[in-house]
Formats: structure tokens, C-alpha cells, sequence
């Protein structure tokens, strides 16, 4: 009998009641599913699925027992050290500034697992000063694990992150485990919780009002349902200019609770905003671990060689079609940002980028959005969004207009708001920036900086202040642009070959060399002839050999000896 990918459908039965109570998601590999099944019901001393089935509804912890072997509690004392130095250089200095010396951080490790992350933070609070003024709460489904961590017996394994020896100074070493010191033990507060369940945020816990939660690697184990109601629990759960921390594996939250997505050079966080801050929410999207979709933006039309596999030229963007302010004659203005494209590119695209398609996010990120890139079909200049009433549109001659007249002036956010490079859609403000562009090269950048702030998860505008930075020759900031632009969309063809670019002017030669071939490899991967997101239409075989260009001239370059600018 074929009973699909599992050899007894007494295992599927069994996950199914797990996905009931505690909204886990079926395991990727049933085959380590059955052996971590069958060794829970053997502790169980049980063989018959309906039995075990009938103890897991009945018994807590054989469910708890169950879900240890369905997860898994990998840990170490400061893990993901991005994060902490995150608290110690952002967090706590903001929290002192916003409510004073007297003020008690309070903080919560999610599924705390055997105790390094908990402990963890209450080290790294210690040796800022903070020991008469935290509490640190920790929780997690499994009852052992707590049991474990209340113990604070460790290993040399707890110790092997890159941050280790900042807690070598609380452990004490017994032969070859080391113990906890109780000045670290004393700051940390341990109970059951499962996250899954509608128990929490409560004053009676301590869950509430917390400056802080930690909650890393535990979305990915949840159902889509279990995953909105636990974010919208998170969010409640923080006090007010609360930050939330969670795993880069973990789904985006975006979208589904009123959390600000802040994008740093490591990743993504989320706060609670402050009274009266604005937010503006991305549309809720399906969340897969990959993504197909980038962000669509208006196209920059370029006419220079860029990229160009023979040579680099001094390059810039043409934005034709708008005067520049307070210039006789309106002539035209021209940016100064760098144009990757290759020979040919130049005068007016006919091509257009995206409409943004719900339900293909991408890892670690919260707003999705789709371009027509595969389909051999221009896209139209109109972005239709899921739930919109009205297209977005190119700026008006109306708003081009004012937006010249408050140029003229110095009012450079003037200026973006006519053209709606501030707006809350993150496609008319890439549009609004484009157009910007055409005006003035300082005011782009300003608009685009601000508008990314406001859309901290769309690649597609970290990738246009890339471009914006670079012209300016700024080349570290435009750097950290597409650096941020690719941890969104890894898979941004011509961001890899703007960091390539900005690689070799760092004169980081396997940097760039690797960045080229990455962009080779993805334009390999479509269609020779799909046009490629964010390239003025240009084909993928066509990029694909701007970057063989690249780093075929590159690799000549060092055989011969000879230095690159």
C-alpha cells in the first residue's frame, strides 16, 4: 500500500495532532520525522499510533517530548553576535536616553532552548552596567530543556561561537563542564510557554511591555495561521520603541502586525513603533523560502557603457525628457550615477519594470514584489498593487513642475513630495527618485535615502541608492547599499554587477571577480532571452556576457601583471 512519504500513516496522523496544538508545519524529511516519532513513543512505552495519539491530547509532556524531537535546540552562548552588539550599542543607550537611569530593561528569550541565549543577554547587560536595573524571562516548550538550563551545566560545544570568551568570565570550570556563575543565573527567569498558544502576552508572566524579545529560529517550525497570530502576539508583547530579533531563516513579518522593519548591514529587525510614529505596512504575502520576485521600479534609462566587457568609461545616467532647475535654456540635466548596462543601452527605454505580485516573498524579507522578467512580454508602465484602487503612474508634467520650482528654491524634500518619491507605495517612490534623478543628482539621493528608510525591505530602492551613491563617488555607502540590496534579493543580477564594480574600485580583485561570476551564473539560470529585473529590458545572455566580459578582462589584467582603476 502506498501511503505517500510516509511508510505508516499512523506518522502522519500523529503530525497532523502536533500541527493541531502547537502549529507545526510538516517536517521537510519524513524519513528523520519517523525516527524522531518512533523514538518519542518508545519513551512513551508506547507502539500503537492510536494509543499515542490519545497520550499526546491527553499528556502535555509527551508533547513537549515530541516536540523536541520535531525541533531543533541548536544554541550557543551569544549566537548570531550581530544581534548583541546590536542591544549594547543601539538599544541601551536609547533606552537610557528615553527613560532615564532608573529604568529596568526588560527582556525575553523565545524558546530559550537550554539557556546559552538567555544568559547570554544578561552577561551582555551585566558588563553594561545594567545589574540593579533587568529582568531577562526565558521560555520555551520543553520542559528538559528548561530543566537543563536552570542547572547551567555547559560545554566546551555552548562555547564555540565568535563571541565565547565574553562569557568565559561568568563560567567556572569543573572538570570538563563549566558551571554558571549565580550573579549571571539570578538575572534570568525560566517557565513553560508554548508560543503557539493564545496564553500569552500577560502581565501575571512578566511577558508584556518588553524592550526587548529574542525570538530566532522558531518561525520557521509554523504553520502560516500560527505564524500571523504569533507576530501579532510578538508586537503586543513589546513595549512601545521595542525591538524584536529573529532568526535569518525565520518568515518576514511584514505585513502581518503593525512592527517597523528595520534593515541593517547584518539583516533585518523589528520595533514596536513610538507613539505617533507612521507606519506603513507592506501587503501580507505567502511566505516560501525562496523568491522568485524583486521589487519593480520604473526603468533607468542609461546611455553609457557601464559595464561594457571591452572597457569602463566615466559613467552617467541620462534621464531625458526633464530641464534642470534654474539651468538656461532647461537643458537637460544629467546624474552622475553609474550605469551598469552594457553597449547599446542608451536613449529611451521602451521597457518598464514590475508589477508587484503577492503571495513569492522572499527569505528574509517582508514585501514582495514581482517584475515580468521570464515572460517575454514588456511590462507596462502602470504598477498595479494587490487591494489598489488606482495604478501608479509616472510623475505628472504638473508635479515635474513644482518639483523644479522647489528645486530652484533648495527644498529638496519639497521637491520629493511633489513627485511622491516619499510616497507609501515603495513603486511610486522608486519612480518619484528616477525622476528625481533627471533634476538633481544630491536631491535623488536624499529622496531615495529617505524613501529605502521607509520601505527598509524593497531591494529594488537599495539597489537605485546604490546606483545614486556610486555617481556621487561614494563608493563605501553605495557598497553598504548593495550589499543591503543583495541580502534582500540575493538573487539581483545587476546589483552583483554594481558590487563588482565598486569591488574593483575598493581594488578588492577576488571580490569583484566573485560578484561577476555570481551575476553570470543567475543570468545563465533564465531563459537567454528574459529580460532581466531592473535592466532597461536587456536579456539575460546579453548581461551574462557583460559579466563574463568583466571578469574575463579582469582575470587578463592579473595574468599579465597589470593594475585595474
Amino acid at each position: 500500500m502506498n501511503w505517500g512519504p510516509w511508510s505508516h500513516p499512523g506518522y502522519a496522523a500523529v503530525l497532523a495532532l502536533v500541527e493541531e496544538r502547537a502549529g507545526l508545519v510538516p517536517p521537510s524529511c519524513p524519513a528523520s520525522a519517523e525516527e524522531g516519532i518512533a523514538r518519542a513513543m518508545e519513551r512513551a512505552g508506547l507502539k500503537d499510533f492510536d494509543a499515542y495519539r490519545v497520550r499526546l491530547a491527553e499528556d502535555p509532556s509527551a508533547l513537549d517530548d515530541l516536540l523536541i524531537e520535531l525541533t531543533v535546540g541548536e544554541t550557543y552562548f551569544f549566537r548570531t553576535p550581530e544581534h548583541f552588539e546590536h542591544v549594547r550599542s543601539v538599544v541601551l543607550p536609547e533606552l537610557r536616553e528615553r527613560h532615564g537611569p532608573g529604568h529596568t530593561a526588560r527582556m525575553w528569550s523565545a524558546a530559550c532552548s537550554s539557556g546559552e541565549e538567555p544568559y547570554s543577554i544578561a552577561a551582555l547587560l551585566l558588563g553594561e552596567g545594567w545589574d540593579e536595573h533587568m529582568t531577562v524571562y526565558a521560555t520555551d516548550v520543553s520542559r528538559g530543556a528548561l530543566g537543563r538550563a536552570r542547572q547551567a551545566h555547559y560545554g566546551d560545544w555552548s562555547l564555540r561561537g565568535g563571541w565565547a570568551d565574553r562569557m568565559r568570565a561568568h563560567l567556572r570550570a569543573e572538570g570538563r563542564r563549566y558551571v554558571l556563575s549565580p550573579e549571571v543565573r539570578k538575572h534570568v527567569r525560566f517557565s513553560y510557554l508554548n508560543l503557539a498558544l493564545d496564553t500569552w502576552p500577560s502581565a501575571d508572566s512578566g511577558i508584556w511591555k518588553l524592550d526587548v524579545i529574542f525570538c530566532r529560529n522558531v518561525l520557521i517550525y509554523f504553520n502560516r495561521p500560527t505564524i500571523e497570530a504569533v507576530a501579532r502576539r510578538l508586537h503586543d508583547a513589546l513595549d512601545e520603541g521595542g525591538y524584536l530579533f529573529t532568526g535569518p531563516s525565520d518568515p518576514p513579518l511584514g505585513g502581518l502586525a503593525p512592527l517597523e522593519s528595520i534593515l541593517t548591514e547584518w539583516g533585518v529587525l523589528y520595533r514596536r513603533p513610538l507613539p505617533g510614529a507612521t507606519l506603513s505596512l507592506p501587503v501580507p504575502a505567502a511566505w516560501s523560502p525562496s523568491s522568485t520576485g524583486i521589487p519593480g521600479t520604473a526603468s533607468l534609462d542609461t546611455t553609457t557603457t557601464g559595464l561594457s566587457s571591452g572597457s569602463e568609461s566615466s559613467t552617467g545616467t541620462a534621464l531625458p525628457g526633464a530641464s534642470a532647475p534654474g539651468r538656461p535654456g532647461g537643458s537637460a540635466a544629467r546624474t552622475t550615477a553609474p550605469a551598469w548596462s552594457p553597449p547599446g543601452a542608451g536613449g529611451t527605454s521602451s521597457q518598464a519594470e514590475g508589477t508587484r505580485v503577492a503571495g513569492q516573498p522572499q527569505a528574509g524579507a517582508g514585501t514582495v514584489l514581482g517584475n515580468t522578467a521570464g515572460t517575454g512580454a514588456p511590462a507596462s508602465r502602470s504598477v498595479t498593487l494587490p487591494g489598489a484602487e488606482t495604478p501608479t503612474h509616472a510623475p505628472s508634467a504638473a508635479a515635474m513642475h513644482a518639483a523644479r520650482q522647489a528645486l530652484a528654491r533648495g527644498h529638496w524634500r519639497e521637491a520629493a513630495q511633489h513627485l511622491g518619491a516619499l510616497d507609501s507605495d515603495a513603486d511610486t517612490a522608486a519612480m518619484a527618485v528616477r525622476a528625481l534623478a533627471n533634476l538633481d543628482a544630491a536631491a535623488a539621493v536624499y529622496a531615495c535615502t529617505e524613501a529605502a528608510a521607509r520601505h527598509p525591505l524593497v531591494a529594488g530602492l537599495r539597489y537605485l541608492e546604490s546606483l545614486l551613491l556610486l555617481g556621487q563617488g561614494r563608493a563605501a555607502d553605495a557598497e553598504r547599499a548593495v550589499r543591503q540590496a543583495l541580502y534582500l534579493e540575493p538573487t539581483l543580477i545587476v546589483a552583483w554587477l554594481i558590487l563588482g564594480r565598486v569591488l574593483r574600485r575598493h581594488g578588492d580583485t577576488s571580490g569583484a571577480l566573485k560578484a561577476w561570476r555570481e551575476a553570470e551564473q543567475l543570468c545563465n539560470a533564465l531563459p537567454p532571452d528574459a529580460p532581466v529585473p531592473h535592466a532597461d529590458g536587456e536579456s539575460a545572455s546579453r548581461l551574462a556576457e557583460v559579466a563574463r566580459g568583466e571578469r574575463s578582462r579582469m582575470e587578463a589584467a592579473q595574468a599579465a601583471g597589470e593594475e585595474l582603476s
